[in-house]
């Protein structure tokens, strides 16, 4: 499948804008772990002014004909048969003609009978779209996403009265922007995110060595690292004895190894910590090393504080942490000033004297 890459929310907002504006398919493709379905809730619908409770996720893969069209029910006196109304779909009957999204997950993979149900969604042949004799919501935008061969899938290649009706792209998220998402829903903490921040690119500014890297051909079946992976290897706990083989179930030997060993150096930065902490020594100029310096400080502030930490903060305890953050360089204070005042950090410096120095350039 050869498609347009787009890697940025803004720019899959107006293709989604223009999918619906001209009746088209909005066919969503790329690697498994992307996060194809979750901007469809968080990125589409909201470009589309679709409510939140008007999207509609479904996923028939291994279902029969009959779950998707609904039980067949008898009428013994007119000797026909009407069907029982499928579930979690913007049928009329339920919305009427309110907008809605219908997210068709993993379509490609599904049954060549069931997906035969869903033609008239992709070709009215009324007012409405339909799924087998049921009519949704005339304002239903219709989405499909699906894996490509390369990427590891068993999925089968669309066929071209389907790909004509659709708008095409390829979901392939930057590794910035993912952090960016990282750190605003609390994973910024992590010294997973650390890793990534400064090792997710190769030595050669080329992205996906170990953010999301192409998927290994032949595929093996082997642990591969993808945005999804990422996400749950931010939520492991780092001091388990087991969380060097919890990251290799993760993302696999390669990004696990390079994961592990920057966590691992993470660690022997401690005494340097606690010579700052004592003005022993001076704010190392690598960048690198300034993260992770201040991975350990928020993490050791955060322990410390832990029984009244707004105390801590307007009483002066925490007057180390904001003069270590005064010493880095300014994305860096950046970074630790926002994960710091997370709700997954809690620390108030928002209430510090010098929070007019922090904030600057946020």
């Amino acid at each position: 499948m050869n498609y347009p890459i787009v890697n940025n929310t803004a720019d899959l907002a107006a293709f989604a804008t223009m999918a619906r504006d001209t009746r088209r398919i909005l066919a969503l493709y790329g690697q498994g772990g992307v996060g194809k379905t979750t901007v469809a809730e968080t990125v589409i619908a909201p470009a589309l002014n679709i409510n939140p409770d008007r999207v509609y996720v479904v996923n028939h893969s291994g279902s029969a004909p009959s779950e998707v069209k609904g039980t067949g029910v008898p009428d013994m006196v007119t000797r026909e048969m009407w069907f029982g109304k499928p579930l979690n779909v913007p049928l009329y009957e339920r919305i009427g003609d309110a907008p809605a999204l219908l997210v068709l997950d993993e379509y490609p993979e599904w049954d060549g009978a069931v997906q035969s149900l869903c033609r008239s969604l992709f070709q009215p042949t009324g007012s409405r779209p339909k799924i087998g004799s049921h009519e949704l919501s005339a304002n239903t935008v219709i989405m499909v996403t699906g894996n490509r061969r390369i990427d590891g899938s068993r999925s089968s290649v669309p066929s071209a009265p389907f790909v004509e009706r659709c708008l095409s792209i390829i979901w392939q998220p930057t590794l910035d922007q993912w952090l960016d998402w990282a750190a605003a829903n609390g994973l910024g903490a992590s010294p997973i995110y650390t890793f990534l921040r400064f090792n997710g690119l190769d030595q050669r500014g080329k992205e996906g060595d170990f953010f999301c890297p192409p998927v290994q051909q032949p595929w093996n079946g082997d642990a591969h690292p993808c945005p999804r992976q990422w996400e749950a290897a931010c939520q492991l706990d780092d001091s388990s004895p087991l969380f060097s083989l919890a990251l290799w179930g993760l993302v696999g030997e390669a990004a696990s190894k390079a994961a592990y060993a920057f966590t691992e150096t993470v660690a022997k930065l401690l005494p340097t910590l606690a010579l700052l902490r004592q003005g022993g020594a001076t704010m190392p100029t690598d960048p690198s090393t300034q993260f992770a310096l201040m991975h350990c400080a928020l993490r050791q502030a955060k322990r410390e504080s832990s029984a009244d930490v707004e105390a801590a903060v307007v009483g002066g305890s925490l007057d180390w942490l904001v003069n270590m953050m005064l010493t880095v360089r300014g994305e860096i204070r950046e970074w630790a000033y926002r994960t710091a005042v997370s709700p997954a950090c809690g620390i108030p410096l928002q209430m510090h004297h010098q929070r007019h120095l922090l904030q600057q350039g946020i």
